[in-house]
């Protein structure tokens, strides 16, 4: 190598590469009864010793689940030869707002030092996507990385959220601006929690389950086309099935992306995105996650539709499935504009491209179960695009004023929920 004279030695090239795993299990009433599953499953990961462990609550959860902290305290109870509960668990606030600012992420620091975690100890982490975001960037600040194990709430975290390797922060008013690359230690998804799910957080999961078969899965898109009755109905045994099914997906292209700690534009997880994160930031993040994704898929549907990969019949059957389910295609605030009379959702595309796509362009369906970028945009087809989900959304609506019988016990997203949710 040949230097220069103001270098005064050589250049050393550090190269190094780090292998990550962790275990993400199935199971329902995680803290309950003899259910052993976080044990059994620390034991094969080689935990033989006590390990200090501290438990951080969403509030959301536990207002909707009164007895939960007393099971959680009960279960480390029985377990504590093999976990020192160094705290009865904390319960914390939860929802997209706690996105917004670093007081949750100051108040969980504090947790970390005044109880002296290291980086051997558990942070176990019960709550929504939003607060398994929060939580996960404050302990990987803590003592260079605190180890956390996600049990995610919500049918949204569980598909998609609570399970990857990333955490996410909203800043600059931008979503998910901020982010830091945190694998969990490992992640449970307790079924059990969304018995008492409220509707639109059940119905936005099963957005992401559209957006993972449009990108990977044509077998599973035909799936929940046929089913999307039954997840309208909230039937536990196929929103369960649909959960894991949209989970394994998720996990298959983290897997298989290349950079697991990387989410570029070019990937199915950002497929339908650029207009939900918009959406999101011009409500003030009160239109749920999964709803304005909705609206993003069927937006980016339409545009494949337009220009020729996704043929006719698979746009109308997937317009058709999602309003079945529950979920909007269209929004009133899609139709914002600037004060020049320019569409608001133009400045949202400008960011994101900047942002979040390397080569500046989008995900769009090409036929169902495989995605491709587009980098040449019209915006013109999207303009088009959204006077037609307008059309198609009210048509849908006056179709869908019916009564659902379902079996005693289970949680039915009613016509009035479905009027009075946000997205409408």
């Amino acid at each position: 190598m040949t230097r220069n004279r103001f270098q005064k030695f050589p250049t050393y090239t550090l190269e190094f590469n780090i292998h990550q795993s962790y275990p993400v299990c199935y199971t329902s009433d995680l803290f309950t009864g003899d259910n052993q599953t976080i044990r059994r499953t620390l034991v094969k990961m080689g935990h033989e010793e006590t390990t200090r462990c501290v438990v951080l609550v969403d509030s959301g959860v536990v207002a909707r689940n009164p007895g939960l902290v007393k099971h959680i305290i009960r279960h480390f109870q029985k377990e504590s030869a093999f976990f020192d509960l160094c705290h009865a668990p904390f319960v914390m606030a939860g929802g997209e707002s706690v996105k917004n600012s670093r007081r949750v992420m100051d108040e969980i620091s504090a947790i970390a030092h005044t109880h002296d975690l290291s980086r051997d100890s558990l942070v176990f982490l019960v709550g929504g996507g939003a607060f398994l975001d929060a939580a996960g960037t404050a302990l990987a600040q803590c003592r260079g990385g605190i180890r956390t194990i996600n049990i995610p709430s919500s049918a949204l975290s569980q598909c998609a959220a609570g399970i990857g390797p990333l955490r996410f922060m909203n800043d600059c008013e931008i979503k998910n601006f901020s982010g830091v690359s945190a694998p969990p230690y490992a992640v449970f998804i307790d079924f059990a929690l969304l018995k008492t799910l409220p509707c639109e957080h059940h119905l936005s999961g099963m957005a992401e389950a559209f957006k993972m078969a449009l990108a990977a899965d044509t077998d599973f898109f035909s799936i929940l086309v046929r089913k999307a009755r039954k997840i309208r109905q909230n039937d536990r045994s196929t929103v369960e099935r649909v959960i894991h099914k949209t989970a394994s997906l998720h996990l298959d292209q983290i897997r298989s992306s290349g950079d697991p700690l990387s989410e570029g534009g070019t990937g199915p997880s950002n497929f339908g995105c650029w207009v939900a994160h918009w959406l999101e930031t011009l409500t003030g993040y009160k239109l749920p996650h999964g709803h304005a994704l909705s609206v993003g898929i069927a937006l980016d549907a339409y545009y494949a539709c337009h220009t020729g990969t996704l043929a006719e019949e698979d746009f109308t059957h997937l317009i058709h499935a999602l309003l079945t389910c529950g979920l909007p295609v269209w929004n009133r605030f899609l139709e914002t504009r600037t004060d020049a009379g320019e569409l608001e959702l133009k400045k949202g595309l400008t960011s994101y491209r900047k942002g979040f796509s390397g080569n500046g362009g989008i995900m769009v369906p090409d036929g169902i179960g495989a995605l491709r970028a587009v980098t040449d945009l019209d915006f013109n087809v999207f303009e088009t695009g959204i006077g037609v989900l307008r059309d198609l959304s009210q048509k849908g609506h006056s179709e869908e004023r019916r009564i659902f019988v379902v079996k005693p016990g289970k949680r039915v997203c009613t016509d009035e929920e479905m009027r009075l949710r946000p997205s409408e």
